[in-house]
């Protein structure tokens, strides 16, 4: 008999199921038009994100006993995936069309690495930082930075800031998990506030991102272009009102919006469910990232920095997501978990979640 979280268990499920619906009404209109079949995005999303996230799922339960016993193997994926990152730079691996170097194309299919390496990365932390109980604060803040940066620099270059900050701030939980004292907490939080100053006032000297930027503060004034999809997110989420439009009648989804079926999925979501849905997802995600904490609570060894540091990644993520398509800060391209069209990304946090299910 599998020893499963039941309440976690059924947060995934129903988060799943409300994800697969809402991306069934919003990709159908897509579908046909682009490719005159209604179901082509819903069945990829079917395949690729559900049905396989539910074996990653597994996957990670069957795996988490035994965790030690693949340390050797885990730290193997997680370099290999780490390499995998620089293809993404080489034209022949870039996806066609596409500006950044986020994307690995191998042909049949392809990945995004910078994804995939989030409950890899934790995983190594956690093995990393075991072994360091002895070292100085100063030994230990070097080793944290020093392999910080090789960690996030290719995906910093891609360029993938809110990655980078999700990743970043997901190891930086692992390694507050094992520092002794208040004070080491405190010296290195200011550590890494002023190392993400410093990867922020980097990051103006991309144009985009300055633009992006003085357009988002500007409401449209400067580069207007890049106003259009917050616009078209804050029409969309204020035209669903109380109880929203109906499942299936977003009017956003016809009319264009940006990213639709990744970074503004919830735009239609909040067009169909109005206020009172979006409230219901929020709670959703409030009970589910509580959960994982409390999870974290009762577990030890590698399971407790690893809820810490994963219900982290969940709240900033989802926290990215909801607040850019609501208008709150700029657009930042990060999927919606569960929602979003991003295989890589909901893949891993499918196998997280079945990392912490085992019921212990």
């Amino acid at each position: 008999m599998l020893k499963i979280d039941k309440f976690l268990l059924v947060l995934v499920f129903i988060l799943s199921l409300l994800g697969l619906i809402n991306f069934f009404s919003a990709s159908y209109y897509f579908s046909l038009k682009n490719f005159n079949d209604p179901y082509f995005y819903f069945l990829r999303f079917l395949i690729r994100i559900t049905l396989l996230g539910i074996l990653l799922f597994f996957i990670g339960y069957f795996l988490a006993p035994k965790i030690h016993r693949y340390k050797k193997f885990i730290i193997f994926i997680f370099f290999l995936v780490y390499f995998s990152i620089f293809l993404g730079f080489l034209p022949q691996f870039k996806l066609a069309g596409a500006t950044a170097s986020r994307w690995v194309n191998l042909g049949p299919f392809s990945f995004q690495p910078s994804e995939i390496i989030k409950p890899l990365a934790i995983l190594f932390y956690i093995f990393l930082f075991a072994g360091l109980k002895n070292f100085s604060l100063i030994q230990k803040n070097l080793i944290f930075i020093l392999s910080s940066f090789f960690l996030i620099l290719p995906i910093y270059l891609q360029p993938s800031l809110s990655n980078v900050l999700i990743i970043f701030s997901s190891i930086l939980i692992v390694f507050l998990s094992f520092l002794k004292s208040n004070k080491e907490i405190f010296i290195t939080l200011f550590i890494f506030l002023i190392l993400v100053l410093i990867l922020a006032l980097i990051s103006t000297f991309w144009s985009y991102r300055k633009e992006r930027l003085l357009s988002f503060l500007t409401k449209g004034k400067l580069f207007e272009e890049k106003y259009f999809q917050i616009e078209q997110s804050i029409l969309g989420i204020s035209s669903g009102g109380i109880s929203g439009k109906g499942l299936g009648r977003s009017e956003m989804k016809i009319i264009g919006l940006p990213q639709m079926l990744t970074d503004s999925i919830f735009t239609i979501y909040a067009e169909e469910t109005g206020f009172i849905g979006s409230l219901l997802l929020v709670i959703l995600f409030f009970f589910l990232i509580l959960r994982i904490i409390l999870i974290g609570l009762k577990g030890g060894d590698w399971k407790k920095p690893f809820c810490f540091s994963f219900a982290w990644w969940i709240f900033f993520q989802t926290f990215l997501h909801l607040s850019s398509n609501s208008g709150l800060i700029a657009p930042t391209g990060v999927i919606l978990p569960f929602f979003s069209y991003g295989p890589s990304g909901q893949l891993a946090i499918y196998f997280s979640l079945g990392l912490i299910s085992r019921d212990e």
